[in-house]
């Protein structure tokens, strides 16, 4: 676990892991996913790129200006998105909306320069 109110200025990476729950509760300018098997991960919105490569049969729960996915498979995505999400070289992925905040959580989206009213969760570009 993250936990809330650090600074969200640096970038974030999380690599290597299987079978595990993480929880980031404080933005970050990017975070990068790299090589997850089986894991859960819920992050508070970043207010940049969110990078994924080489995850398998994972759940994520991501809001991003960018979203970019990688040679993953099998991982369902609940998504908030300023852009299109972006996929390359990936199989049996699913979308989802983004899920309400946490009250914990107040203006999360909107201090990562992203607008509630705005998500293209939907509009995956292969």
């Amino acid at each position: 676990v993250r936990p809330a109110g650090g600074d969200g200025a640096g970038e974030y990476c999380l690599e290597e892991l299987q079978r595990c729950r993480v929880t980031l509760l404080s933005s970050s300018r990017a975070l990068w996913l790299r090589n997850l098997t089986g894991c859960t991960v819920l992050a508070a919105p970043v207010a940049g790129a969110v990078y994924v490569s080489d995850c398998a049969n994972c759940t994520l729960v991501l809001g991003c200006r960018q979203l970019r996915v990688h040679t993953s498979n099998g991982c369902s995505f609940y998504l908030h998105a300023a852009s299109n999400p972006i996929i390359e070289g990936c199989d049996a992925l699913s979308f989802a909306p983004y899920p309400p905040l946490p009250p914990s959580l107040p203006g999360a989206l909107e201090a990562a320069g992203l607008r509630a009213d705005a998500n293209l969760w939907d509009r995956v570009d292969d």
